[in-house]
């Protein structure tokens, strides 16, 4: 049975976005020319979507996102705007329509941004198959995990950023292209370096200080040259960016303390309160950070 998803709704909010294709753990679907014309759909849905993409990663059977959404809902004339230029002028919209109304709340909606993005690469990678394809690409729905303002988005930013370097396949960041930091280092541009700097810039600022986007990059690969730990996956909740944390990609929730505690109240009903648990980083520097996630049947029998 399907959850609801667990969104804010009325408040700007930050996402960890995440899916994987179908097939084995073995299979890799995706080489350069996948990864490439993945990251220019992506680029292309911004236009359409209020969804700001702050971090990607494109790896051969999956992918990451951190994203933002806005708290409030775009005004008809720009959503209007946004639908002209993502058709390429081809198809428009009235303000005050009822089909404008319906993209007001779609524009910052979550979950038609990551459907959107999913469906139009899969239209594409089956269409450019040697031998056609039809039917999913994809393993199930997107998965995300709702980040608390601040350090949880920070720290997995970096994580998310690492992974190529996790999986061996680079020793630096840096040369990896498919991600929104090899880009940064190989073009010398952010590739969402207007969002970086409306959203995240301002937030790192509070926490470290940072008063431009070179002192961000600076910290960022420090951050990123932790060398990788054990190949086995830490028991509890850690930050560290060199080990795989499935906290990161099973967890609902990742924050404060008082911060899951609001969230989830709302989601979950007290009967299935007991089924979750709270995983806090043992690491001083993370403040108490928690990871509020599922107990998996396997483990909770």
């Amino acid at each position: 049975m399907r959850q609801p998803r667990i969104k804010l709704e009325g408040q700007a909010a930050w996402y960890h976005c995440y899916n994987r294709t179908a097939g084995t753990k073995n299979d890799r679907p995706f080489g350069s020319v996948e990864k490439e014309q993945f990251v220019r759909i992506l680029h292309r849905i911004c236009v359409l979507y209020t969804v700001d993409v702050i971090a990607y990663q494109v790896m051969s059977n999956h992918y990451h996102l951190v994203v933002r959404t806005p708290a409030e809902l775009p005004a008809p004339e720009e959503v209007c705007r946004r639908y002209k230029d993502f058709h390429d002028g081809k198809r428009t919209l009235k303000p005050g329509s009822k089909a404008c109304r319906q993209w007001q709340a779609r524009c910052r909606d979550i979950s038609w941004f990551m459907r959107h993005l999913q469906q139009l690469f899969t239209c594409w990678f089956n269409r450019t198959r040697k031998i056609r394809r039809r039917g999913a690409l994809w393993a199930g729905r997107f998965k995300h995990t709702l980040l608390e303002s601040g350090l949880a988005v920070w720290r997995c930013w970096a994580y998310i950023e690492n992974n190529p370097v996790r999986a061996g396949m680079v020793r630096r960041v840096a040369d990896y292209r498919f991600c929104s930091h090899g880009m940064w280092c190989q073009s010398g541009n952010h590739p969402f370096a207007d969002k970086v700097m409306q959203h995240a810039l301002p937030m790192l600022t509070h926490l470290f200080n940072f008063k431009s986007l070179d002192e961000l990059k600076v910290w960022m690969e420090v951050v990123l040259l932790e060398k990788p730990g054990a190949e086995q996956e830490p028991s509890g909740f850690t930050t560290d960016v060199g080990r795989r944390v499935r906290h990161w990609t099973d967890g609902l929730v990742i924050g404060s303390r008082i911060f899951l505690s609001e969230v989830m109240s709302s989601y979950k009903p007290a009967a299935t309160m007991a089924r979750h648990r709270v995983a806090v980083s043992p690491d001083p520097a993370d403040g108490g950070l928690c990871a509020w996630r599922r107990v998996r049947e396997s483990i909770a029998g």
